[in-house]
């Protein structure tokens, strides 16, 4: 029998526009795509203003670009609108982005929107919805006051398009000069190759400027590699070929002059994800790497088209990408090897030599841990074990094996040194120390630039017993790091340590 699908199933308005407002959209993101529209209506100007009228924050986007049409503004508060995209070039593509942002920030969401010297207006509104129980929106000519508002932006204009949010009830952040702040670096960042083409883009008056996570733009930054690299995308009708463009560069050890915009340091690590040229996805490990301080220097971007979307798993809110698989390995034989040297190249240039001033801080406490070495728990050594030779017999050499020596120190000399400090320039942003077992010394590497070494230790240096308390803390917890580690939880500890690091840091300055 035949199922015949003849009931309506039409969802309930009222439940489902604040199940939409309820999407996880981040603020600025959504703010983001609201510029996106700009950018494919090929606006050349964007204002933003954000600000409290009646106790209440409002947000305005303008742009001088191309306008709509009474359809297309129709259709540009619909779910799901069917305007034409282009997936090679447009930043939009599910018809969700002006509907979907809109609700994540305000109650009432109004366009008015110029084409020569036709004015419309539409409206979609919340609490109308819920009061009626149906999806409906005002739309219309555009009355004097909303003439008046798109011309008090831009005057001189004979197209373009003004967004107002009005009761915002969404925004995480009501101090407005903070969040109008952010929103600047934000837009600066995502939207960098566009401020690049010369699009001008306004918050509250103020310009948006390049923010660059490769910093091109200083001489000093190293380009590792810029190439374009073949992938396959496998689909119901064949294979097809496809190309990524991929850019890695070592920015600089120092900031130039100025304010740095992007700091040193594992959060801002990795690959930064373009779309049609707008980041839609920051740091990102690809798993061509595993976050550690001698990737802090290393920032890479991959660019694709909207025609990937599909592989590269994006959804409407662009906060987050899931790779199909086939995509993520060829991604990932490009990326791989290429990571794997820049952390050997930075690895050996990070040491520093040790001063004699600093060198002297630590005597004390190593001193104080070899004598009690004895009763301290400390990780065990594995070495290798020989085996004895078999006389008059022809074999195949035995593999070593290894394993804990119990009396180890008959080999070894009694004095062994069981801790060392050495020191290294891992950034300010970088962890507070990094460990490893040589032999039976368990090696610290102090971050001298970190603010808890400054804090603790150089500021400090005339109290010898406090500088030597700090040192015994880290060397315990170093040798409970080194003790416990295996290969199954050692991404865990070394995160552990990053996260007391980023915390520590954050709390001293």
């Amino acid at each position: 029998m035949r199922t015949r699908f003849n009931t309506p199933n039409d969802p309930n308005p009222a439940r489902l526009i604040e199940s939409l407002r309820c999407l996880g959209y981040d603020n600025y993101i959504a703010i983001a795509d609201l510029v996106d529209n700009s950018m494919d209506a090929e606006a050349e100007r964007v204002t933003i203003k954000v600000f409290r009228q009646d106790n209440v924050i409002k947000i305005l986007v303008a742009d001088n670009g191309a306008g709509m049409d009474r359809e297309t503004l129709d259709q540009s508060l619909r779910l799901g609108s069917l305007t034409a995209k282009n997936p090679i070039s447009d930043l939009g593509k599910f018809g969700m982005g002006l509907v979907t942002a809109g609700l994540s920030l305000a109650r009432r969401t109004t366009v008015i929107t110029k084409q020569l010297d036709v004015y419309l207006t539409a409206i979609a509104d919340v609490d109308e919805v819920i009061k009626t129980n149906t999806f409906h929106k005002y739309l219309d000519e555009s009355s004097p006051k909303e003439k008046e508002a798109f011309d008090r932006i831009f005057p001189d204009s004979d197209s373009g398009t003004l967004v107002i949010l009005e009761k915002c009830d969404g925004i995480t952040n009501q101090n407005t000069s903070v969040f109008a702040s952010t929103l600047r670096n934000k837009l600066g960042r995502f939207h960098r190759y566009f401020l690049r083409a010369e699009k001008v883009f306004t918050v509250n008056d103020e310009p948006v400027v390049v923010v660059d996570p490769l910093e091109l733009d200083d001489p000093n930054t190293q380009i590792f590699s810029d190439d374009v690299y073949p992938v396959t995308l496998k689909s119901g009708n064949g294979d097809r070929n496809e190309n990524i463009h991929i850019r890695i560069a070592l920015i600089p050890d120092e900031p130039t002059a100025g304010e740095r915009e992007v700091a040193l340091g594992i959060k801002n690590q990795g690959f930064y994800i373009l779309r049609n040229n707008r980041e839609i996805q920051a740091a990102e490990t690809l798993d061509a790497f595993t976050k550690h301080n001698d990737f802090n220097r290393m920032r890479g971007e991959v660019f694709l088209s909207g025609d990937l979307d599909k592989v590269v798993g994006i959804d409407f809110t662009k906060r987050d990408i899931v790779l199909e698989q086939s995509f993520r390995d060829q991604l990932l034989k490009y990326l791989k090897a290429q990571c794997t040297t820049i952390k050997s190249q930075e690895s050996s240039k990070t040491r520093v030599k040790q001063s004699a001033e600093i060198d002297d801080l630590h005597k004390g406490a190593q001193r104080s841990i070899d004598q009690k070495a004895k009763l301290l728990v400390m990780p065990k050594t594995e070495i290798e074990k020989r085996h004895q030779r078999q006389r008059n017999t022809i074999t195949k050499p035995e593999p070593k094996e290894k394993s804990v020596r119990s009396k180890f120190r008959i080999t070894q000399p009694s004095d062994a040194q069981r801790c060392k400090f050495d020191y290294a320039k891992l950034g300010a942003n970088g962890q507070i120390f990094e460990c490893e077992l040589i032999g039976r010394t368990i090696a610290i590497t102090w971050n001298v630039q970190h603010p808890f070494y400054q804090r603790f230790i150089i500021d400090q240096r005339s109290d010898g017993r406090l500088v030597s308390a700090v040192d015994f803390l880290v060397y315990s917890m170093a040798s409970a790091e080194l003790t416990l580690t295996n290969d199954d939880n050692i991404d865990m500890l070394h995160n552990l340590r990053s996260i007391i690091s980023t915390n520590v840091r954050t709390l001293l300055t």
